[in-house]
């Protein structure tokens, strides 16, 4: 893997709280987002992927939603559909509640530009 790439993983079996901030001083594109359960969720929650901006709150954008108990989803991947740049402080923020306690991989994957 290029040294312009770079990953920020997440695991558990609780609450997911996963956050990949672009370092500071650097630019980077937002590659993909992946999150992996170890059985599809029962419990109607939202898993949810949100741009949160260093400029603050005004700029925060939710990026993808995603109820996984619909459709017995245990396996996502977001792709975005068009470039999205992220400047120092920058983050992507992946939530979910996870009330079945499922055990669940984060993977969030940036790329310089």
């Amino acid at each position: 893997m290029s040294a312009s790439v770079f990953k920020i993983n997440g695991t558990g079996a609780v609450a997911i709280a996963t956050t990949g901030t672009v370092p500071a001083g650097q630019h980077y594109r937002l590659v993909s987002v992946s999150c992996l359960f170890s059985a599809a969720p029962t419990t109607s929650e939202n898993l949810t992927i949100t741009l949160d901006a260093n400029a603050g709150a005004a700029y925060d954008v939710l990026l993808y939603t995603l109820d996984p108990s619909v459709g017995a989803t245990y396996s996502i991947v977001y792709l975005p559909d068009q470039e999205i740049i992220l400047e120092g402080g920058d983050a992507i923020d992946v939530t979910y509640t996870n009330t079945d306690t499922r055990t669940y991989g984060v993977q969030i994957t940036f790329k310089a530009v």
